[in-house]
């Protein structure tokens, strides 16, 4: 497993345009339910994200893209990412919105670096729990408990299952985040191709065994909003995500959950003209104060907890905690 580092600027930056690109997939999704099933527009986003790579792959310099990967332990990895980063969350997405819209769906991928946090203590050995970090992702946690639990108070059953698959899709993408750690000697290039392609091989027979490969379509704008989610928010920012997730690792590559919401607002209010609720703000502002506080003396706790890593792994560290 590749070890992290602090994250500088230049990460914060990538962060942030993760996360305005990210968003524009849940308006996407939104626009391409218009025409497409859950399942098609899990399908060909993936399917065309892969179409975008290989040309990448091929005519790069064989510095920059490396060769495809050849070792079965790798492919296992590459398999399961495929499953919990592509197909599964992808699914549960589109399914998802069909019953909240695209803005509520960006607030809930906020649950992220609650979930990031607790796998990467227990799975990893240099991306810690620190009370800043606790705290934030705590009170971020807590919005989302906030449009929940709204929803609940007024009896929307379809609502709360769309939501819940929200949540389960994030947790999947957490765990994909561990997993690609774990690929190590490839470049970020390759392994988005491979692990879209392994996708592709999953759903292009669902689809055609369970779903409508080819529906009519009434509306260019679906069609359009479904191509640029395969080439913008999947196969461009798949590259990027990998990066940050092999460089300064899955708790910091989940905060772009905390940014995702900001964005997913503005995308619905300028294209959609949906203005959110009362609810939907106070959700955001535990996010946003969960964001503040989790990046709070992160080098002071990250170097205590290293230090203690480092003093256990040595065998002069107490037991006791």
């Amino acid at each position: 497993m590749q070890t992290i580092r602090q994250p500088t600027l230049l990460d914060i930056c990538k962060l942030v345009t993760l996360g305005a690109v990210w968003a524009s997939a849940f308006l996407c999704i939104e626009i391409a339910l218009v025409d497409f099933s859950p399942l098609a527009i899990a399908c060909w986003r993936i399917t065309i994200g892969t179409l975008a790579l290989t040309p990448l792959v091929i005519f790069s310099a064989r510095g920059v893209s490396g060769s495809w990967p050849d070792n079965p332990r790798i492919w296992v990895f590459i398999t399961l990412s495929g499953l919990l980063y592509n197909a599964i969350p992808f699914t549960l997405i589109s399914w998802g919105q069909q019953y909240i819209s695209s803005g509520v769906a960006a607030i809930l991928m906020s649950c992220g670096p609650f979930i990031a946090l607790g796998l990467s203590h227990f799975l990893t050995n240099d991306d810690r729990f620190t009370i800043p970090k606790l705290i934030g992702v705590s009170l971020g946690f807590s919005g989302v408990l906030v449009l929940i639990g709204a929803q609940a108070m007024g009896g929307s059953t379809q609502a709360i299952l769309g939501q819940l698959a929200m949540v389960a899709a994030v947790t999947c993408y957490v765990l994909s985040s561990l997993l690609i750690r774990r690929i190590v000697g490839l470049s970020p290039l390759m392994i988005s191709l491979a692990v879209l392609a392994t996708s592709s091989v999953y759903m292009i027979p669902m689809l055609f065994a369970f779903g409508e490969p080819f529906p009519v379509i009434e509306h260019r704008s679906s069609l359009i909003a479904l191509i640029f989610l395969g080439l913008v928010p999947t196969a461009a920012a798949y590259i990027l995500r990998v990066q940050i997730a092999q460089q300064v690792g899955a708790t910091f590559l989940a905060q772009v959950s905390y940014i995702i919401p900001v964005f997913g607002l503005f995308w619905s209010w300028l294209f959609l003209d949906q203005i959110p609720g009362s609810t939907s703000w106070i959700a955001l502002l535990f996010i946003l104060s969960g964001l503040g506080i989790s990046r709070l003396f992160p080098q002071k706790y990250s170097r205590r907890k290293t230090a203690r890593v480092s003093a256990k792994s040595n065998g002069t560290m107490d037991s006791n905690p």
